[in-house]
This record gives C-alpha cells, structure tokens and sequence, in this order.
C-alpha cells in the first residue's frame, strides 16, 4: 500500500499539516444500494458526519463558490440533482431535468455564482447538450450544444467564460440502461465552448478513436488533465493505449507516459482527475485497478502512484498541501502534495460506502 515516488528530485519538501480549528468535510455520492443511495459529508474531527439520502445514485458533487451549499447530481442516466446547506445540513431537490433530457452526472457554477452549468442528452436523438441554469432558483435558463454525444465532465477556465468539456463519444438511452449502442462509431473529443454564444472555440480528437474522454480538471494556467476509458471489445487491436492526457489551448494534445505494466494495470479505465496548483501534480484514479497516478503537470514525468482497493475519488484539500483519495469501502487517506508519502496519521475508514467523486471544503 506504500506509494511509490520515482521522481523524487522533482517534488519540493514540505512540513505538511491540516488547516487549523476548521473542520475537512469530505463529500461524495455514497451507498451501494437503492435504499442507502445519497451524498455524504464527512467531518475530519469525527464531529456530526452524516448520510443524507437522496433516493438515486449520485456522481459528481459541486460546490457553489460562496462555499455554502453543494448539489449533487446524479449518474447517468438519471435525472434529479439535490442541493445541501453546508452550515445548516438542509437539503432539498434542486431540479428535475426537462422531458426528453437525462444527466451525466456532472455539473459546474460559475465563478460569480450565478449560473450552473450541467451535461446532459436530448433522449430522442442522443445529441448532447449543456444546460444553464439560475444558480439559485435552479430555473433553466438555456441550453447549447455539447458538439459531441455523451457529454461527461465539464468546467470553466479561468476566465469564467470558456467551458471545456469531455465528450465521451459513446451513445446510450435510458430505455436500454447503461448499454452502449454505439462503440463501432462512437467519436469521443475534448471541445471548448463560449459558454455565451455556445460556439465552438476548439474541439480535438484522440488518435485512438476507442478512447473515450470522461474526467477532466483545470489548472490555474487554464492546463486541462483529461482521463479516459477505453472501449477495448470494440478495437482493432490489443495494445496498451494511455489513458492520461493534458491540454492547454492552442497546443496539441499531450499524453502522459507511465511503466507498461502500470498502464496495464488500470484495466483500461480512469475514474477521476484532480489537479494540485501548490505543487503542479495531477492526480489520476483507477477503481478498476486499485490505483492513483500522478504525473508532474509542467513536464509530464510520471511521479509515482499510490495503491488502495476500489480507489476512485480523488480531491485536493483547501490548502494544496495534500491529495486526498477514497474507496468504496469507506477508505480514506491523505498524501502529501509534494512528497506523494501518505500521512497516516490521518488514515480513516468511517463506514462509508464512498462513489466516484470526491469533492472537499471546509467549515
């Protein structure tokens, strides 16, 4: 379980410590059944942890930038995302998508807090959308095109204007579940959107066409990290594909390199992405594999990776100073942002069953 560092001349020393007197609060979609579906909010002083259900199963988790509220929404293809008062513990249904729409799962605010930004699919056709809603009232505002089907993550850059979006290519209907109908011709890419106008800004495609972007962040200089999952009982051939990728506007795409028999064993799948300014690390997670990677974001040297059962969620606390990962059952730890050593101190393992994203803040 020790975390390998291969690169140790690149990675800066650090004193690490958590936030004094304010409380980490962990939350993420949770539960592994219909009946304990929700969103839970974990206490890193052990105080009032809670388990807020929800009635469907969540996936990505948002926080609105005053820092006082997140809403959850749920996994594809539902249709329902709930919202919770941090400092109240209240919740309430946020919104339910229009006829004929479903969510992926995911979901963004603007940096004044105004609008939410969510992807989702017009059901008839499978064309993917973003919709714009009130921040506040939840109210949909608008809706522009994804340029793509099966819009996955998305985010803003640092401008508060432009999206970048991972469209995942493959196309699916709630009729038929979690069935891809498409993999023959499926077509993933990474587009950036005017978040105005909707107009395409720029949209590039992998050379592997059976690579399908899912997770993406963004770094303060506006470098995305993207991962991605491939469809392998569709290809052509057997060989290893990367997974890992970055990109900045105006350059091309950049895939991260790693060992042949790390690559192996992601098992074609890469869960969640987050990225750590302090330190310029990205982090990358493999439930599938059991594994979290990390590259170096300015030169793309492969750091290391961190073993942990069914880890997938993966966040960086308020303080840069650490990446903190969890597994579905109820693991959690922290690694130091520059070192990538684990503090186990501060191992934990409530009885959680923690989902795919891992979202942190503090109060």
């Amino acid at each position: 379980m020790a975390t390998l560092t291969l690169m140790p001349s690149s990675l800066l020393a650090a004193g690490a410590h958590l936030n004094k007197g304010r409380s980490n609060i962990w939350l993420s979609a949770q539960g592994d059944k219909a009946k304990t579906y929700g969103i839970g909010l974990f206490f890193s002083d052990n105080a009032n942890s809670l388990k807020i259900p929800s009635g469907f199963r969540g996936h990505g988790v948002s926080l609105h930038p005053s820092h006082n509220r997140v809403v959850m929404f749920a996994r594809r293809p539902g249709t329902e995302a709930i919202e919770v008062d941090l400092e109240s513990r209240d919740h309430r249904l946020a919104f339910v998508c229009k006829n004929n729409r479903h969510l992926f799962g995911h979901g963004s605010f603007s940096p004044d807090g105004k609008l939410l930004y969510t992807t989702e699919a017009e059901i008839d056709t499978g064309r993917g959308l973003i919709a714009i809603r009130d921040a506040n009232s939840y109210e949909l505002l608008a809706e522009i095109s994804s340029h793509g089907i099966g819009p996955h993550e998305l985010k803003l850059l640092n401008d508060g204007k432009t999206l970048v979006v991972a469209n995942g290519g493959i196309l699916t209907h709630p009729d038929s579940g979690r069935k891809k109908l498409n993999l023959d011709s499926m077509s993933s890419n990474l587009c950036y959107i005017d978040s105005y106008s909707g107009k395409r800004l720029a949209l590039h495609r992998l050379t592997e066409t059976k690579a399908s972007i899912r997770h993406l962040d963004v770094a303060d200089d506006d470098t995305v990290a993207f991962g991605m999952q491939f469809q392998r009982e569709a290809a052509a051939h057997d060989s290893l594909v990367p997974l890992t990728a970055t990109h900045r506007l105006g350059d091309p795409l950049r895939l991260l390199e790693a060992p042949a028999a790390i690559v192996m064993q992601l098992r074609d799948y890469i869960g969640s992405v987050a990225i750590n300014n302090r330190s310029r690390v990205v982090g990358f997670t493999s439930p599938k594999g059991s594994i979290a990677l990390f590259w170096n974001l300015n030169n793309g040297a492969f750091l290391g990776y961190h073993q942990l059962h069914d880890v997938c969620g993966i966040a960086v606390t308020e303080d840069q100073r650490y990446f903190a990962l969890t597994s579905s059952n109820g693991q959690m730890r922290l690694l130091d942002a520059q070192t990538l050593k684990e503090d186990r101190a501060h191992r934990q393992h409530p009885d959680f069953r923690w989902d795919n994203h891992l979202l942190l803040t503090t109060g």
